[in-house]
């Protein structure tokens, strides 16, 4: 009996230094980083941070969390942040937001209050630490303006893989439901259309190719998107239903290169929810109008219209509608 005391004891004993090499690697890495931000010329500074979680835990906690870009056109602030692992699976991180926290974007404050935000992160198990999967979660969101809009959505889901078959794709998924937009907007569409007062489904999923693995050597990669395959989106607005698939891949000068086929059921809301929405004059409503009857009248049920939105030679397109430049998935080559 006295043998088996003892190797517990030694056990714990070991067990108990590696909670304390690993708590303080954890503490000097983050703070590395926080340097590291500053040195670049971005702004990143906290109030206080520790690392608590003894002996099964390595639990994070930054408070007063200040995030700014070097020109001040970004700027995250949050009263605290957290971060959390089990000491025996370090490379399986969960981190939680508070419920309130405030976001410049060009000098408008944005502020998000949640009543849950919380997501994980799982690496590779390796010296390379690839990106493995990613889960986010955003319950009861509300993005509040101080220029006077805001937006509410029930749940926000989102989510990475990486895919098995290909180790430099990663398949990413977007689901939002019962999405309000600002209530200003929404009044002049009630107005004009049919539309209900909250948007049930926005969904998205996709696989995205990349030019180098996502892992700890990405600083020196440097990876880009190479190609992406749009498997499902969706949009679902009372009886409008926006659907859309396809696939574009980058060309030499990393324009965007393929043909997204978009169906749009009921689309005689949409010429007057772009008249409320102040994004044509309503003078031109019914040449719009006209425009995707003649559209529609192409497909077997005048309810569904469909139009290919192409990218070729650097131009965008929607149908016979030039819509300007392709957007670009990378530098492209030599660049």
């Amino acid at each position: 009996m006295r043998w088996l005391i003892g190797l517990v004891v030694i056990l714990a004993t070991l067990w108990g230094g590696y909670w304390v090499v690993g708590s303080r690697a954890v503490d000097r890495g983050v703070r590395d980083w926080f340097t590291a931000e500053q040195a670049a010329g971005r702004t990143a500074r906290y109030d206080t941070l520790s690392v608590a979680g003894f002996p099964s835990r390595f639990d994070l906690t930054m408070n007063g969390l200040h995030l700014e870009s070097p020109d001040g056109a970004i700027v995250w602030d949050a009263p605290f942040a957290q971060v959390f692992a089990l000491t025996y699976k370090p490379w399986h991180v969960i981190a939680a937001l508070p419920h309130t926290q405030t976001l410049g974007l060009q000098g408008e404050q944005v502020t998000l209050a949640s009543s849950y935000l919380q997501g994980s992160l799982v690496v590779t198990p390796d010296m390379s630490a690839g990106l493995n999967r990613i889960t986010a979660v955003g319950r009861d969101l509300v993005l509040t303006s101080d220029a006077g809009w805001s937006v509410l959505a029930a749940e926000v889901d989102f989510a990475t893989k990486r895919d098995a078959a290909n180790p430099l794709a990663h398949q990413i998924g977007l689901r939002v439901t019962d999405l309000a937009p600002d209530a200003g907007l929404m009044a002049g569409l009630a107005a004009k259309t049919d539309l209900p007062p909250v948007i049930g489904l926005v969904q998205a999923d996709a696989t995205v190719q990349f030019s180098a693995p996502l892992d700890r050597f990405a600083g020196d990669t440097r990876p880009q998107v190479t190609g992406v395959t749009l498997t499902d989106a969706r949009l679902v607005w009372g009886g409008m239903i926006l659907t859309g698939t396809g696939a574009v891949m980058a060309d030499a000068k990393g324009f965007a290169e393929g043909r997204i086929a978009w169906s749009l059921t009921n689309w005689q809301q949409v010429p007057p929810a772009l008249v409320a929405a102040g994004l044509i004059k309503p003078e031109v409503e019914l040449t719009v109008t006209r425009m995707m009857e003649v559209l529609a009248a192409q497909s077997p049920d005048p309810q569904v219209m469909t139009l290919p939105l192409v990218f070729q030679s650097g131009r965008a397109s929607l149908g016979p509608l030039p819509l300007g430049p392709a957007p670009r998935l990378n530098a492209g080559a030599g660049m």
